[in-house]
């Protein structure tokens, strides 16, 4: 080695190294200011563990991740949560994957649809330990958004109006307000019904003005928090188009690239706690919302064995039109299939003994 190859190579050790060191460690002390829009109500359990969950995140980042959570219909309302993640508007959303159906309508089929998951552990597999989370940033990916599981809602409460409902029939040519994708095509199918997919804010002065004759709106607690079980008195349950749903996370590619390896990791880790305690802080909730609806006097009817039969053949009906729509949607269907069909053989020695 000659003496300038010797001066190089102590140019470098000595100047370049730290200089990149020093830009690292610049880097990783960079602040991100986040902005959250959710499709949560601000007086649902679900956002307000949202704030919980952005103030966890600051502190466990010392505050160089910040996060702010907004609202139903703050910055964004319903689908176009989407596309401000993908523009980049806001860093991350909160909604149901069953809404994001005018970018693929392979996510009509992504939440749980009627006679598919039937208890939300098997949803909690499929989408934490097995494919489905995968299968979703499939289709969100190239629109540069990261997929997340949020929480699970599971099994939803049903429809509610002023009026009683007893079955299928007597949904004929109703305006029932119910989210779009799967749960609306199976609804109108079985009913012949007209469904419209009214965001949360929505809801109440639409139910208040007549505008609409009945309402599905998530679970018993959901019903508290719009205020809905002032203007309702009947009921029809379960909501067989619903059995399992899970709400979802979708995170800006760009703004999550540019987060340091530990920040990710805070982020991740932020999102599992999320996951948890919103699924059974909620389900706790539902318990109390639904003995608080009862003892207001509300008319609980429940579908008939033929109005069940009558769903599963809409069902089975709708759902062979997305299999037959692009190879993705059959592929997502046969997936979550498989998995059921593997997990209902499992319980039929593992249920419960009562």
């Amino acid at each position: 080695m000659n003496r300038w190859q010797l001066f190089v190579r102590l140019l470098l050790f000595f100047v370049l190294i730290p200089f990149l060191q020093a830009c690292s460690n610049e880097e990783s002390m960079k602040t991100h200011h986040w902005k959250l829009q959710s499709q949560a109500p601000a007086s649902s359990v679900s956002f307000k563990e949202l704030e919980k969950f952005a103030q966890t995140i600051e502190v466990m980042s010392g505050g160089r991740l910040v996060i702010e959570p907004s609202p139903a219909g703050t910055l964004a309302h319903g689908p176009d949560i989407f596309n401000a993640v993908s523009d980049n508007t806001v860093q991350m959303g909160n909604g149901w994957p069953n809404w994001w159906s005018g970018q693929h309508p392979s996510w009509s089929v992504m939440n749980a649809g009627p006679f598919d998951f039937m208890n939300l552990d098997a949803s909690m597999m499929f989408f934490i330990t097995g494919e489905g989370t995968n299968l979703a940033n499939e289709l969100s990916l190239p629109k540069g958004v990261i997929w997340r599981p949020a929480w699970w809602a599971g099994m939803e409460f049903g429809l509610v109006s002023k009026y009683p409902i007893t079955g299928l029939d007597d949904l004929k040519d109703k305006k029932i307000r119910i989210g779009p994708g799967l749960p609306s095509e199976v609804l109108t199918e079985a009913s012949n019904s007209f469904s419209i997919p009214l965001v949360p804010e929505e809801i109440h002065p639409s139910l208040k003005n007549g505008n609409i004759d009945a309402v599905e709106w998530t679970t018993a607690s959901g019903l508290l928090e719009l205020g809905l079980q002032d203007l309702v008195s009947e009921a029809i349950v379960p909501a067989i188009w619903q059995p399992s749903v899970l709400s979802d996370f979708l995170i800006n590619q760009q703004a999550y690239e540019q987060l340091s390896p530990d920040l990710k990791a805070i982020l991740e880790t932020a999102i599992k706690s999320y996951i948890l305690t919103t699924t059974l802080k909620s389900k706790v909730k539902d318990i109390d919302a639904l003995e608080t609806l009862k003892d207001k006097g509300m008319n609980i009817n429940r579908w008939s064995d033929d109005d069940i039969d009558r769903w599963k053949i809409a069902s089975d009906t709708v759902t062979e039109r997305y299999v037959k729509l692009d190879e993705f949607s059959k592929r997502l269907v046969e997936k979550k299939q498989n998995f059921k069909l593997r997990y209902d053989k499992y319980y039929e020695l593992f249920g419960t003994y009562e």
